[in-house]
């Protein structure tokens, strides 16, 4: 993982501190594929607001979670930079993965993967209650073969 500065200005508040470190647990349960662990750094009602209209539910997010692992099952991120103000936290990440099972419509290709996500989270109590995610999804499913290559140019 590479040294994440705090970003925000001034000294951070313990909040924003417990904040910013149940972001690098969320990291590392991802990259241990614990899908468990990271639902337990979520409220119960925790929705996650992606590309749908309308938010995803704790237990939705949990089953779309373990697919993607069942697809990249060697699943890595990398937390480049984490920016934390009040109860919100954002960070941008990078991922990296092996395509080792089947995805969307892609058998496994053993193709290497990598992908930029960016995220909000809202914390109460230490815990998520809301994330707001975008993930660079076109240039994975090129890399995977779902997408052709010279679409990409077009959504730079």
């Amino acid at each position: 993982m590479n040294s994440v500065a705090n970003t925000t200005p001034g000294t951070p508040t313990a909040e924003q501190e417990r904040n910013r470190q149940a972001v690098r647990q969320l990291i590392e349960a991802w990259n241990a594929g614990d899908v468990g662990t990271l639902a337990s750094l979520w409220q119960p009602d925790m929705v996650h607001h992606g590309r749908e209209s309308e938010p995803t539910s704790a237990m939705a997010t949990a089953a779309e979670m373990q697919r993607f692992l069942a697809a990249f099952p060697d699943l890595k991120m990398e937390l480049q930079s984490v920016v934390a103000e009040g109860d919100l936290v954002a960070t941008r990440i990078q991922m990296h993965a092996t395509h080792l099972g089947a995805f969307l419509d892609a058998e496994p290709t053993g193709r290497p993967v990598s992908c930029r996500l960016m995220g909000q989270l809202r914390f109460s109590d230490g815990r998520v209650v809301e994330h707001w995610g975008v993930a660079d999804g076109l240039a994975l499913l090129a890399q995977i073969g779902l997408l052709p290559e010279r679409f990409l140019a077009a959504t730079a």
